[in-house]
C-alpha cells in the first residue's frame, strides 16, 4: 500500500495540496482568520449573521429543490431510457449512442441551449406564436423566471439524464436477459418485471447517479448564473455575490455559507446511504 501510495504521489501531492489548502482557507476566513481586512467580530460571527438571515434559509430551500428535483426527473429518465435501449437489437445500439451528445457540452451551453429554446423569445414560442397558439411571442408562459426555477431544472435534467443513462447500461450490460424471458413466460407484466427485477439490480448505480447530480447541482454556479430566479436564488449565486460584489469585509460571511454548504453535502451523502442500507437490508429480509 505504502509502495502504491509513493508511485501515485506526483499526482496525490498536488491534488491534496490544492483540495485541502482550500478547504482550510476557506474554514480559516469563516472564522475571521487570514482575511485580507481584520476581522471585527468574534470567531463564529459571521456564522451567527448568515444563520440569522430569512434570505439563506430561503435561498437554502430553493437551491434543495432545483437540486432535488432535477437530480430525481434525471434519474427517472435516464433509468427507463437505459432499460429501453438495452432491450433494442444489437445493430442499433450505436445509434443509440446519440444519447451521449449532452454529456460532451459544457453546463453553461446547455444553459444557453434551454434559454434558446424555453425563454418568451425562445424557439417553441416563436414556433407557438407562427402556428396561431398565441398572438404574440410574449403570452408565451414565463417557464425559465417562474419563480419556481423550472429552467435550471431543465437545464440540470437535460444534462444528468445522459449521466444517468451511461451508469445504469453499465450494470444492466452484466444482466441475464433470460431472466427477463423466464419472467415474462411465468404471466409477469412488463412494469412487474421492471419493478421487481430490473430495478433492484441497477439501484447501486441509480443511487450513485441521484448523489451526485443532487450535489452537482444544490452547489453549482455555472447554469444559475444564466438562469436563476433573482429571488431567493440559489446559494451558489449569494456566494459569488458576497465574495465578488460586496465589501471585504463581507468575505467570513461567503466563506461560512461555503462551509455549511460543505458540511450539508458530507451530512447528506452519510444520510442518504445510511436509509438505503436500510431500506435493502429490510428487502432482503422480506
Amino acid at each position: 500500500m505504502l509502495r502504491i501510495g509513493i508511485r501515485l504521489s506526483p499526482l496525490l501531492i498536488p491534488f491534496g495540496c490544492l483540495f485541502c489548502g482550500g478547504i482550510f482557507l476557506t474554514v480559516c476566513q469563516s472564522l475571521g482568520l487570514l482575511t485580507p481586512l481584520p476581522h471585527e467580530g468574534s470567531l463564529f460571527s459571521a456564522y451567527g449573521a448568515l444563520l440569522s438571515k430569512r434570505f439563506f434559509y430561503a435561498s437554502f430551500l430553493f437551491s434543495a429543490w432545483v437540486a432535488g428535483t432535477s437530480a430525481l426527473t434525471a434519474v427517472s429518465a435516464g433509468t427507463i431510457l437505459a432499460y429501453w435501449i438495452w432491450k433494442l437489437p444489437a445493430r442499433l445500439h450505436n445509434a443509440a449512442l446519440i444519447y451521449k451528445i449532452p454529456l460532451i457540452l459544457p453546463h453553461i451551453s446547455v444553459a444557453f441551449v434551454i434559454l434558446v429554446f424555453w425563454s418568451q423569445s425562445g424557439i417553441v414560442a416563436s414556433l407557438a406564436h407562427s402556428l396561431g397558439l398565441i398572438e404574440t411571442p410574449h403570452q408565451f408562459p414565463n417557464i425559465l423566471y417562474s419563480g419556481l426555477g423550472l429552467g435550471m431544472i431543465l437545464a440540470y435534467a437535460f444534462k444528468g439524464t445522459p449521466f444517468a443513462m451511461l451508469l445504469v447500461l453499465t450494470m444492466l450490460i452484466r444482466f441475464d436477459r433470460r431472466i427477463i424471458q423466464t419472467a415474462f413466460m411465468l404471466g409477469a407484466s412488463r412494469t412487474r418485471t421492471f419493478i421487481s427485477i430490473v430495478l433492484p439490480r441497477v439501484f447501486p448505480a441509480v443511487h450513485t447517479a441521484f448523489i451526485i447530480l443532487f450535489l452537482y447541482s444544490f452547489g453549482a454556479f455555472d447554469i444559475p448564473a444564466l438562469l436563476s430566479e433573482s429571488r431567493p436564488g440559489m446559494l451558489s449565486i449569494n456566494v459569488f455575490n458576497l465574495y465578488f460584489k460586496k465589501e471585504l469585509t463581507d468575505r467570513p460571511e461567503a466563506m461560512a455559507t461555503l462551509v455549511v454548504m460543505f458540511l450539508f453535502a458530507v451530512l447528506f451523502i452519510l444520510m442518504y446511504s445510511k436509509v438505503v442500507t436500510r431500506l435493502e437490508s429490510r428487502e432482503r429480509k422480506v
